[in-house]
Order: structure tokens, then C-alpha cells, then sequence
């Protein structure tokens, strides 16, 4: 598959706190802040099961277009996200990284093959 700016793009945003409450706080006031920003197609705040103080945002957008025109806007520009005094700005690899969904096509993926019936 081809990548275009309508590829959906999906952001990672890592986050590092032992407050899991006031970390889940400042998600659902970022939620409610983003609700409606053209492209954002979801939040996910996912929690690392080997690290306990490690916590994942997970932005998906419809395609990089969407993406960019978001993180030029002045709306973002002077956007300050709740979550943002938690994000891991230690991480080797940054705070953040954008991935694009290759396989958000799914005629191009084979189907899997279906679970074989026990014999009995």
C-alpha cells in the first residue's frame, strides 16, 4: 500500500506518572477540549501492564492532511493540553510518534485463516 494524505495516521504520546487518577482526569478534560477537531478520529489512554507508571495517549487521525493542518493551527498553537505536564520529555525517542496505519486498507490484507474445529 501506497501512503497518501489519506492514510489514517495515528499519534503516540507517551506519559509517565504514578497519579493514575489525575492523569485520567486531564484525559477526559483533553478529550472534551479535542471533541470535534476536523480528522480526530479517536483517544485511546492506554496504561503500560509492565511499567505501572507508564501510560500511552493514542490519537488516531483521518490521514496526515488532517494531521498537520491540526498541528499548524492556531487553535493548537495555543492549546495547552491538560495532559500535558505528565508526558515522558525524558524518553530517548522523544514524547511523542506518528505512525501511519499501512494496513488501513484491508482489501489489500489477506483475510486470516479460520480457527481449526477441535476434533472430538
Amino acid at each position: 500500500m501506497t501512503p497518501t494524505t489519506t492514510t489514517p495516521l495515528h499519534v503516540h504520546v507517551r506519559h509517565r506518572t504514578t497519579d493514575a487518577d489525575t492523569l485520567y482526569a486531564a484525559y477526559t478534560r483533553a478529550r472534551r477540549d479535542l471533541a470535534g477537531v476536523p480528522g480526530l478520529t479517536g483517544l485511546e489512554l492506554l496504561h503500560d501492564t509492565a511499567d505501572p507508571d507508564a501510560w500511552l495517549l493514542v490519537m488516531r487521525w483521518s490521514g496526515r492532511a488532517a494531521y498537520e493542518t491540526w498541528e499548524s493551527s492556531p487553535a493548537h498553537r495555543g492549546y495547552r493540553s491538560p495532559m500535558r505536564p505528565f508526558q515522558d520529555r525524558t524518553h530517548p525517542d522523544g514524547h511523542y510518534t506518528v505512525y501511519e496505519d499501512r494496513a488501513a486498507d484491508e482489501s489489500e490484507v489477506p483475510a486470516p485463516a479460520p480457527a481449526p474445529t477441535p476434533a472430538r
